[in-house]
């Protein structure tokens, strides 16, 4: 049997529980008072945002994980609303079978275009690119471009021509920092050219994945020093990384979930059981197997609330 998620983290559940329900009502309210605005631009973002915190929450608890995914495809929808293409990315990572072939189709025409004259006949009454305010953000681009990415099937014509326009881009080598780790931005641009790839590029991801995983090990370490807004629930971090749980649900539907695991087990990364928390989500997001569930099950920590030695998962 899988421990819970929060485990490794040393969190209450009870805890855990309380901030997911304080973020998602928060959210609630917040979008009950856009739809009485003239202009709810900015309630709808704040609204998204707090969605989006709530359902990382629910993701560390154990049982059934499409409650969490419901309730960060409420913000998925909320973020698409406004126009940013932060809420393809989540659902092409949590739900891609609700994302029909007009849609795919739809963000590559809207990613394209960023490209300049190169693809100014792209799509209908499009003489030439049209301005994306956006999209001139590279963070959102790139999430954009590991939605499409995740949806595109390999060796086809679409795949060919995202991949052509993701290697062209100066962003392939961007250091402008992302997300909540602040990664380069080139890091994600490496993960979909191999989404994209006609060759199995699986270890190139997985190694990535676990510079990631590293990544976000050490912001915990560093959010965990201070114990009182720790173990309240309160720090200001992402627990549960979306960057790296949404990239490795992507890598487990693209190369398979047991190819994944015995890429990221422990004894050949070095993942400590915090490092391989997001990953471990990715997993259960895609609905793939854990570790436990095949290998025996996993020791608890001391008192049964926390510590490595609870960790679940990938082993």
């Amino acid at each position: 049997m899988t421990s819970p998620p929060h485990n490794p983290l040393q969190l209450d559940e009870d805890q855990v529980r309380t901030a997911a329900d304080f973020h998602e009502s928060y959210a609630t309210s917040v979008l009950r008072g856009a739809e009485a605005a003239d202009d709810p631009t900015a309630a709808l973002m704040e609204a998204a945002s707090a969605y989006r915190l709530a359902g990382q929450w629910r993701l560390l608890l154990e049982g059934d994980v499409n409650d969490a995914r419901a309730v960060l495809l409420r913000a998925a929808g909320l973020f698409t609303r406004v126009g940013l293409a932060y809420g393809a990315y989540l659902e092409a990572s949590l739900a891609p079978d609700r994302v029909g072939d007009r849609r795919r189709e739809a963000w590559m025409d809207r990613l394209l275009r960023t490209g300049g004259p190169r693809y100014a006949e792209r799509g209908p009454e499009s003489d030439e690119p049209r301005p994306d305010q956006f999209l001139d953000h590279v963070q959102q681009q790139t999430y954009l471009l590991l939605a499409c990415a995740a949806l595109t099937t390999p060796g086809t014509a679409d795949a060919a021509e995202l991949r052509s326009f993701a290697a062209r881009s100066p962003h392939r080598e961007g250091v402008v920092p992302m997300g909540s780790m602040a990664m380069p931005v080139r890091t994600f641009w490496g993960l979909a050219l191999s989404m994209l790839s006609p060759e199995d590029e699986s270890t190139a991801y997985a190694l990535t994945l676990t510079e990631m995983s590293r990544a976000y090990a050490r912001t915990v370490d560093l959010a965990m020093a201070n114990t009182r807004t720790w173990f309240n629930a309160a720090a200001p971090i992402d627990v549960a990384d979306l960057d790296v749980t949404g990239t490795m649900a992507m890598a487990v539907r693209r190369f398979g979930p047991a190819r994944m695991r015995r890429l990221l087990r422990a004894d050949t990364t070095g993942l400590s059981a915090v490092a391989r928390v997001p990953l471990n989500l990715g997993m259960r997001v895609a609905g793939g197997p854990e570790g436990p569930d095949l290998e025996g099950p996993a020791p608890r920590g001391p008192g049964g609330l926390g510590g490595p030695e609870g960790a679940g998962g990938l082993r």
